[in-house]
């Protein structure tokens, strides 16, 4: 699951979303770590964005390993 998890990050490197969402390298890193949620307008930002669902947020560490192919990278380019 971790292995799935970097990869996930790395596709979306956690300061390219920072920057995108105008908040810390560390916030970003917490959030995908569970230690912490992002508020309600970061997730709308988030699902926006990156299309996690708000559901995903309940438990993100296992979330992204089980979707990461279903995570479209495409919205994050401009």
């Amino acid at each position: 699951m971790l292995i799935k998890l970097t990869f996930y990050m790395e596709k979306h490197k956690t300061t390219e979303i920072a920057k995108k969402l105008n908040v810390t390298h560390g916030a970003v890193s917490q959030w995908f770590n569970g230690l912490t949620l992002p508020k309600y307008k970061y997730m709308l930002m988030l699902n926006k964005h990156y299309k996690i669902p708000f559901e995903a947020w309940t438990d993100i560490k296992s979330y992204i390993p089980n979707n990461t192919k279903s995570v479209d990278v495409s919205t994050t380019r401009k």
